[in-house]
């Protein structure tokens, strides 16, 4: 999806008051690295920690754009490396759709779009799909740490990829 069909802010305020509206039980359960409740998720961490080599990010302007949009996704990856209740994530992708609605779509640079910023939409695409997901399964009778974790988990993982493939177009000098 082009970053120039953003999620209308009328669509995500649905998805996101569907996601707070669910509630589950608190039974949990443990399986290969994670600890998933209805209420939080522990797991351990699942793409290359940030490129940090001390060069300067790439092209100052498109750091200056979507640096922040980023960042904020990395620091998401990090912190379900700790984990996050599902209050704790849904307000994560809260903070990140903000981040997301200050983008300049029209001043984007070619390099910095095909390079950093459609990498970086599709991480925020499986963060939000997770939301969705977790958000299903905390306010369906039944669903539990077994259906939902193998997806969270999934989405994750193709999200972490993202985001390091964004950092990495950051650093290439987008």
């Amino acid at each position: 999806m082009p970053l120039a069909a953003r999620l209308p802010l009328a669509s995500f305020a649905f998805v996101v008051a569907l996601l707070v509206s669910g509630c589950g039980g608190d039974g949990s359960e443990t399986t290969g690295g994670a600890t998933v409740t209805s209420r939080s998720v522990t797991t351990t961490p699942t793409g290359p920690p940030a490129k940090r080599d001390g060069r300067a990010p790439g092209g100052e302007r498109c750091q200056s754009q979507l640096g922040s949009f980023v960042g904020s996704m990395d620091g998401l990856r990090r912190r379900l490396a700790v984990g996050v209740t599902y209050d704790q994530y849904v307000a994560e992708v809260r903070g990140i759709r903000s981040t997301y609605g200050e983008i300049p779509i029209e001043k984007l640079q070619i390099d910095c779009l095909t390079l950093v910023a459609t990498p970086a939409e599709k991480a925020f695409n499986r963060y939000i799909e997770g939301a969705n997901d977790w958000g299903e399964c905390v306010s369906e009778l039944g669903c539990g740490t077994t259906e939902v974790e193998p997806v969270l988990q999934r989405r994750w993982r193709v999200a972490s990829h993202f985001v390091s493939e964004a950092q990495d177009g950051l650093d290439q000098g987008s």
